[in-house]
């Protein structure tokens, strides 16, 4: 396993797309969390959060790789472009075998009765990190001004609980975003 010096993580460009994926993503976690309370209303301003959240984080770990990130124009919010890059490989990973985990949470506590099958969970993070992706980079920005009022979004409570602990990782141990050990 290649080691690299990770106390100075959050001085290095990866870190400091890591540190803000993780604050956009808690946010989104809150919000989340609220629309049990508030309903629907918060549901836009949950992917608008997560979706950067989730372009932070792909972006820290294809600069954590020693890869290059797009940083002016549309190309630079290309959630499903960075997703399928090979240095996007252990946020693949990670966020594939934490989805499974907090299914079998969901699952466990009963709070939700459509919870997916094990076997599902991998290829449904693909469709949602697709669908979120779509969205948060489309032409119209469908997540920050008024569009298709009928346009679907991803299912948030696994998205964005997976998100969030994927980035919490990320932030703890960035070596387990290092391209070594996953082959998904």
């Amino acid at each position: 396993m290649e080691t690299r010096p990770i106390e100075n993580f959050f001085e290095t460009d990866a870190g400091q797309h890591a540190s803000k994926a993780k604050q956009y993503l808690e946010g989104s976690l809150v919000l989340d969390a609220a629309q049990r309370e508030k309903g629907k209303i918060l549901f836009l301003p949950t992917l608008a959060l997560a979706g950067h959240g989730l372009e932070l984080m792909l972006k820290a770990c294809i600069l954590w790789n020693n890869g290059t990130v797009e940083t002016k124009g549309r190309n630079g919010h290309k959630i499903v472009t960075m997703w399928n890059k090979s240095e996007c490989t252990p946020v693949r990973c990670q966020m594939r075998s934490i989805a499974i985990r907090v299914a079998d949470l969901d699952r466990q506590s009963g709070l939700y009765s459509d919870v997916p099958k094990t076997e599902e969970i991998p290829d449904l993070i693909d469709d949602h990190v697709t669908a979120l992706g779509g969205l948060h980079g489309q032409k119209d920005y469908p997540l920050r001004y008024p569009s298709n009022p009928n346009q679907k979004g991803p299912c948030t409570p696994l998205l964005v609980r997976t998100l969030w602990e994927t980035a919490d990782t990320f932030v703890k141990r960035p070596s387990e975003f290092l391209l070594v050990g996953c082959s998904q």
